[in-house]
């Protein structure tokens, strides 16, 4: 069967399947996706490109969430890595979410630059590729825009467009969602950080973020995030031993349940 005639069926279960997927990141994850603005990992490559300029080695990470909601068909694994350099940081990544049935996969590369001393800006072109068994394939190229400022030392803010194109499958509107982001980080003592963001997919409501982060010990962060529409919790932990992050994340959602959430990183070349 071709994309064309099918594709009707293949969007629907695309909009069935999407709920289950998330920006990657243990950490991300954990504080409810609340910090866009102070966030150097590799996977800034998919949440906000403008701190990829914040990186000052190179570092390699990947995430892993083996059965959102329990289903292990709606798995998801992303992977990045970020490189400095005196043009600017250089990212590149991939994805792949869901089952035999229904696949999506993705190739994203990724550059930050600080514009100033106080101004990053980042760019991510993504290419997706959408595959149902019986109903065919196709692929489209995404953007993502991001800007990262330093206010000073104890105040960040980051700003993100998803799909800033505003691409579309078979001239069908909306159906890869443009999604904003505005949020802000607060250093509110050396060991303690709080970020609140905003997400507004267009069409929908907008939903809150909140998410704060503690640092007892060197090696031990302990994570609690909030968010709204849809209502969902989440916490974690990440250990740090010299150039090596790990990083766990569980989060619920009040109809579907507990996920639980993955990463690694590790650093290299340091300046």
């Amino acid at each position: 069967m071709g994309w064309v005639n099918k594709g009707s069926g293949l969007l629907l279960l695309s909009s069935l399947l999407n709920f289950a997927q998330e920006n990657p990141g243990a950490r991300e994850v954990a504080l409810a996706h609340s910090d866009i603005s102070d966030n150097g990992s590799p996977f800034s490559l998919f949440n906000n490109p403008a701190c990829l300029s914040l990186a000052h080695s190179g570092e390699i990470a990947a995430y892993y969430s083996p059965a959102p909601f329990g289903i292990k068909e709606l798995s998801n694994t992303f992977a990045a890595c970020c490189e400095p350099t005196k043009f600017g940081n250089l990212s590149a990544g991939f994805s792949s979410y869901g089952f035999e049935l229904y696949r999506e996969t993705q190739i994203a590369l990724g550059f930050g630059e600080k514009i100033s001393n106080s101004l990053c800006a980042g760019l991510t072109t993504r290419y997706k590729n959408i595959s149902i068994r019986n109903y065919g394939s196709t692929g489209v190229f995404l953007i993502d825009l991001g800007l990262q400022a330093k206010i000073n030392k104890q105040f960040s803010l980051g700003f993100v467009i998803q799909n800033a194109a505003r691409t579309t499958i078979n001239n069908e509107a909306d159906q890869i969602p443009v999604v904003l982001w505005a949020g802000t980080g607060i250093k509110i003592l050396k060991e303690l950080i709080f970020c609140i963001a905003f997400q507004k997919e267009l069409g929908f409501d907008p939903s809150l973020r909140l998410g704060t982060e503690y640092y007892p010990l060197e090696f031990l962060h302990i994570r609690f995030g909030v968010s709204n529409n849809p209502e969902k919790y989440a916490a974690g932990i990440g250990i740090v031993y010299q150039s090596v992050n790990f990083d766990y994340a569980v989060s619920s959602h009040p109809d579907l349940g507990l996920t639980h959430q993955f990463s690694l990183m590790f650093s290299f070349f340091a300046n």
